[in-house]
């Protein structure tokens, strides 16, 4: 069964497909704690669900994708997330919003870290 057929409740709380979403917009440079993180760019899908629009962020850093997250238009977080592996799969879902962490060197922004523990991957700006 294709992911646009299956019910809305099941779904969510699986990787997106994002042949089943229509292209909304590009962010770049994303902000994180009001910090815009240089290369980190998003593509923002959305798809109808029950009355609802469900959307899904795909995250790239210098071009590559680090992570997805996707929820409810509307919602203040993020309901699920993904990690991309470096080798082409995903880390996940899991629920809630990913965990990203800014590296600093004083007040300036130098990388990222996203996600903990054995996920923990550092990207350097």
């Amino acid at each position: 069964m294709a992911f646009a057929e299956t019910d809305p409740s099941e779904t969510i709380g699986e990787i997106p497909h994002l042949t089943d979403f229509s292209f909304h917009k590009t962010l770049p440079d994303i902000d994180f704690e009001a910090v815009p993180v240089t290369g980190l760019d998003a593509d923002f899908y959305r798809r109808p669900v029950a009355g609802r629009l469900l959307s899904v962020g795909v995250y790239r850093f210098a071009g590559a994708e680090t992570h997805r997250a996707w929820g409810w238009v509307g919602e203040a977080h993020c309901s699920w997330h993904a990690y991309r592996d470096p080798a082409g799969g995903f880390h996940g879902p899991f629920p809630g919003c990913p965990l990203l962490r800014l590296l600093r060197d004083g007040n300036r922004v130098v990388g990222f870290e996203l996600g903990s523990g054995s996920l923990a991957r550092e990207f350097l700006l």
